[in-house]
């Protein structure tokens, strides 16, 4: 099997896109998504990944964003220069030595899966495990439409959305807004498929809501309590019928394997950036499958070189549900990769089949939005 050639060069670019509109959750809002762009250089090739911190109200998300450039200038970019992959487990060796937050590591982690997989001529999706005939379905893209300002703008957003053939809508949901969110798809959307995700905003004194929300035929409600409530969330879904599905729960292997264990939900948000990169996201997927709890792949949302890895991700075979990836175009004024991903066909993203992440940089558009670069590079004496 081919190995890397030695990593010589790794530059971090800070970026800054604006949303369309202010990205909007039980937790907050922001307005700018910042994303720290990664590329791990050999000889022959570049790997891309991206590092995107948790838009979770604006003075968290500049720390956030801080804190994952402090991490992978400092600790894990210098310790990249000369090192050669042979397969996906020397990959999990590095990441594992990181003692960093997940998403600095989900950034450098995913650059090297691209770099692995252009020395071994095969796609992400190949290196994951997929098989051709879902490489070759593409990756159904699912609408999130965050907090709206009134019911008016939420249904023309939809409508808008569904005409491009998306596959399922979710709606983001707070304490006081809720039920007649969903009442209102209901009534203007007819049989969409239809999710809801909490955000963990609720308790187990909400079990009225849920018990509503049970009766409108919701594929699934994403992290209805907080991450830890293990026991709230098993007791939720023996009174439900909708699926449960662990987001903030599902923060690594192990809290997934004691999810399962309690019967916490009947349903997995796989996120790169959440759990650390590819190779964490792929382990929840491989405990899920043989338990009987589906996957989706979800999304923070990323830009387009996060979003590209998670498109790869989608195609493993327990990833039953329309994945959060999306068009360029749908949160953001523009973005950085080349090309941008867009829809294929109704509803559906292709999958890249070139070797690695099959997509690359528009370098005019990273100088545009550009805040930062730091480059480190061997040395050589003379």
């Amino acid at each position: 099997m081919s190995a890397t050639d030695p990593i010589e060069r790794v530059v971090l670019t800070h970026i800054q896109v604006p949303f369309k509109e202010p990205f909007r959750t039980s937790a907050g809002e922001v307005a700018i998504r910042d994303a720290i762009v990664v590329e791990v250089s050999t000889s022959s090739a570049v790997g891309l990944g991206e590092a995107t911190p948790m838009p979770a109200g604006p003075a968290g998300h500049v720390g956030a964003a801080e804190r994952c450039w402090d991490e992978l200038a400092r600790i894990i970019a210098p310790g990249l220069l000369g090192r050669t992959l042979g397969d996906i487990d020397d990959i999990a060796g590095l990441a594992g030595d990181w003692k960093t937050g997940a998403c600095s590591v989900a950034g450098a982690e995913t650059a090297l899966w691209d770099l692995l997989g252009q020395a071994r001529h095969a796609s992400i999706a190949e290196l994951l495990g997929a098989t051709d005939l879902r490489i070759d379905q593409g990756v159904e893209a699912g609408l999130t439409v965050g907090l709206p300002s009134s019911i008016v703008e939420l249904i023309q957003s939809i409508e808008a959305h569904l005409e491009a053939g998306y596959r399922r809508v979710k709606l983001k949901i707070r304490p006081g807004q809720d039920i007649e969110l969903v009442r209102a798809v209901r009534q203007h959307c007819g049989d969409v498929p239809l999710a809801v995700d909490a955000g963990g905003a609720y308790s187990r004194g909400d079990l009225d809501v849920f018990r509503e929300l049970d009766g409108h035929d919701l594929l699934m409600i994403e992290q209805p309590l907080p991450a830890d409530d293990l026991d709230g969330l098993a007791d939720l879904q023996n009174e439900i019928n909708t699926p449960i599905c662990l987001d903030e729960t599902a923060s690594g292997p192990e809290e997934v394997a004691a999810a399962i264990r309690r019967g916490a939900g009947r349903i997995v948000n796989l996120k790169i950036q959440r759990v650390g990169g590819l190779g964490p996201a792929r382990a929840i997927h491989d405990l899920c499958y043989p338990a009987g709890v589906a996957c989706c792949v979800g999304s923070m949302p990323e830009l387009g070189i996060g979003q590209a890895h998670a498109i790869h991700l989608a195609t493993l075979p327990n990833c039953k549900y329309p994945s959060d990836v999306v068009p360029s175009s749908r949160w953001f004024v523009d973005d950085y990769s080349s090309p941008l991903i867009d829809l294929a066909g109704p509803g559906i993203i292709e999958v890249p089949t070139r070797p690695g992440l099959g997509f690359h940089l528009d370098a005019a558009k990273l100088r545009r939005y550009q805040v930062r670069q730091e480059e480190f590079a061997i040395r050589i004496a003379g």
